[in-house]
């Protein structure tokens, strides 16, 4: 197994779109599940600050994907939606959040998603994708 963490999602685009639909068939003619719904949803997180993903990849075949992005302060978006409100001590710090994690069903309970997030944190491996 190994793992990509990338910050250009035009080069994983096709990998985490393929997860994707593959991991939510069975809802993909629902409106918010939608491949489409899922692209735009994409897009408008990996232009937010900080995006950056972790794809992980079996003998070359894409198995699961995290994709984050690092919070700018207080002002951050996230923050905004979080209830009860996070104290100062909390928005200040150096936070991560990660908005979407899945891995392909034949590969969970592998320690794919561990992998991932630890590759997420600053200062983890970087690898061009396959």
């Amino acid at each position: 197994m190994s793992l990509v963490r990338i910050g250009d999602v035009e080069s994983v685009w096709d990998d985490l779109v393929g997860i994707y639909k593959e991991c939510w068939a069975h809802k993909l003619h629902l409106p918010h599940y939608a491949p489409e719904t899922f692209g735009e949803r994409l897009h408008r997180h990996a232009a937010e600050p900080g995006w950056e993903a972790v794809v992980a990849y079996d003998s070359g075949e894409p198995v699961g994907y995290l994709y984050a992005n690092r919070l700018t302060g207080a002002d951050d978006r996230w923050w905004r939606r979080t209830r009860p409100a996070p104290g100062p001590e909390l928005v200040g710090a150096s936070t991560v959040a990660v908005k979407e994690m899945m891995v392909r069903r034949p590969w969970r309970g592998r320690g794919s998603p561990a992998g991932c997030t630890t590759s997420c944190w600053p200062g983890g491996p970087r690898r061009k994708p396959r």
